[in-house]
């Protein structure tokens, strides 16, 4: 049997997460605790262990949610990965470099152009091009009293300022990482 981490869910409970994901960033709703305890699995799973459970429950929540805000997003990666792929991104530069050490490629994709689209051509449920700020739950979380988050878990995953998003690489940047030595 493997070690790696098995999570599975329902169809339901696939609806369910999502739905009350964006209930909390467009209605100000509790969070329950399946999706509390998704959150903090997708936070605490590397990459290689994240399965179709995780990648369901965005796709469903990318679909239907259009942010309020439009801050330009960053991503690390060792090389440029698969077009449409759902990946997490950060809003602060110097986590992308921390998470990559300096080596591979830096994604950044100006939401604010990319968006500017969506709310003109897509309709909820149709939305190719959205993300969803995963900081904006922390940050509510903690102002909150924690929604039984631990206060370690929301100090340490509100610092790396994390939003989930699919690559889409026909409107975002893609470059390099330059090692300057001088």
């Amino acid at each position: 049997m493997s070690d790696k981490f098995q999570y599975r869910l329902s169809e339901n409970q696939k609806s369910e997460i999502a739905q009350n994901l964006i209930d909390i960033l467009q209605k100000d709703s509790e969070i329950t605790a399946q999706a509390r305890v998704f959150i903090v699995n997708w936070c605490r799973t590397d990459a290689s262990e994240k399965r179709k459970a995780f990648f369901d429950v965005w796709e469903i929540v990318l679909k239907n949610y259009l942010p309020e805000t439009r801050p330009i997003l960053f991503r690390a990666c060792g090389k440029i990965g698969k077009n449409g792929k759902i990946a997490s991104f950060t809003g602060r530069l110097e986590c992308t470099w921390r998470f990559s050490r300096g080596k591979g490629s830096l994604i950044a994709c100006d939401t604010k152009e990319t968006l500017l689209l969506e709310e003109q051509y897509y309709q909820q449920g149709q939305y190719k091009h959205t993300f969803y700020p995963l900081i904006g739950v922390l940050e509510k979380a903690k102002a909150s009293g924690g929604w039984g988050f631990t206060e370690r878990f929301l100090d340490e995953f509100i610092g790396e300022d994390e939003y989930i998003m699919r690559i889409s690489l026909g409107s975002m940047h893609c470059f390099r990482w330059v090692n300057n030595d001088f």
